[in-house]
């Protein structure tokens, strides 16, 4: 088991038969992190496998589960926008280690939907050392601004480029990978409305924006976003006393939009978790998958032994509260070898060619 904090996570429990509307979901207490979480995918995706058993070695194998079809985008199909995770760039995306026939685009653009990657580079993510300048690092009290104010700017800008080359749509789908998805949140929440653009402390950087330069503001839930779907996305914040990579914003963000927050108003939630590694702690462990796995599981929940995920993200974590939530079992969290950015995956991960088509089905 795991000794997590229960008031950092939601309240997923369902009882079981026949699939309801998440709005009406019903909630018990809560039983071992994976029954939890199988039992909200099985019943938002009724053909999602049987939980495998966990082998000697902590770590589960992908494989298909039987009666997948291919998922074809329907005519008329949203533009796709993926959001990149931490660390990242836009080539992982489009043709990671040199190769775009074995990419994430490649695997959606062939099932005919029209892709475009927020403009990313690896280099770009030193940017959220701006946010040393504030208050808000130093007390993990940060909002998104100045730390992801480039990114999420980026966003809109990519979202803007995808609805320009569709002239008869009005939004786009996104796709997010890992801290991808909670940067979404935060553009559809109206983040990018509350960067004080002329401030001091962007005066003093060179960065600030007056006039016509400001970008407007939107309504929210951002009208072009029509559903977001996250892939290892870690959405809660951590518990009190652990350590927050995010200073404050990831908290900021639960805390302003928590679980499926604009859904009610027409956005769609979709969130997909790997179980591929159960973490191990110890001495023994060290320099093992699960051992890794123990070590990135509680920098993301305070706590790694026992606990389950994708290698990167538990999967307790990478679920929101009224959404539709899919644990994949043999799922890993990128497209590169575990603890590297320039060495591929021999494991599946969210963006296989053989594991879209069983999150692809929220698009269609």
């Amino acid at each position: 088991g795991t000794a997590m904090h229960a008031s950092a996570r939601p309240n997923l429990a369902a009882p079981p038969g026949p699939a309801v509307s998440p709005r009406r979901r019903a909630h018990r207490p809560r039983t071992t992190p994976s029954t939890t979480i199988r039992a909200v995918a099985a019943e938002s995706l009724t053909r999602v496998a049987p939980e495998q058993e966990w082998p000697p070695g902590d770590r589960l194998s992908f494989s298909s589960p039987p009666g997948i079809k291919r998922q074809l985008a329907p005519p008329g199909a949203c533009p796709v926008v993926v959001c990149p995770g931490f660390g990242n760039n836009s080539t992982d995306y489009l043709a990671p280690f040199g190769d775009p026939n074995s990419s994430l685009a490649a695997s959606l653009r062939a099932r005919g939907f029209d892709v475009f990657v927020v403009d990313v580079e690896r280099k770009d993510w030193a940017k959220i050392l701006g946010g040393l300048l504030s208050v808000g690092f130093w007390t993990q009290k940060s909002t998104s601004d100045p730390a992801y104010t480039w990114y999420i700017e980026r966003l809109d800008a990519t979202v803007r480029r995808a609805l320009a080359a569709h002239p008869g749509a009005t939004q786009v789908d996104l796709v997010c990978h890992s801290a991808g998805g909670w940067l979404a949140r935060a553009f559809i929440g109206g983040a990018l409305n509350e960067v004080k653009w002329n401030s001091a402390a962007r005066r003093l950087k060179g960065n600030a924006k007056e006039g016509d330069a400001v970008p407007p503001k939107h309504p929210t839930p951002h009208p072009s976003v029509r559903r977001i779907v996250t892939l290892g996305t870690p959405h809660l914040a951590p518990p009190p006393g652990a350590n927050d990579a995010t200073r404050g914003v990831l908290r900021w963000v639960n805390d302003a939009w928590p679980g499926a927050f604009y859904e009610s108003a027409g956005v769609g939630y979709h969130c997909v978790t790997g179980r591929a590694v159960r973490g191990v702690a110890g001495a023994d462990a060290k320099g093992t998958l699960p051992g890794y796995a123990c070590g990135s599981y509680a920098q993301v929940c305070g706590d790694g032994g026992g606990v389950e995920g994708d290698a990167v993200v538990p999967n307790e974590f990478a679920v929101l509260e009224g959404a539709s939530n899919l644990v994949i079992d043999g799922c890993f969290h990128s497209m590169s070898r575990v603890g590297t950015y320039d060495e591929p995956a021999k494991d599946a991960w969210y963006g296989s060619e053989e594991v879209v088509d069983l999150w692809l089905e929220y698009l269609v």
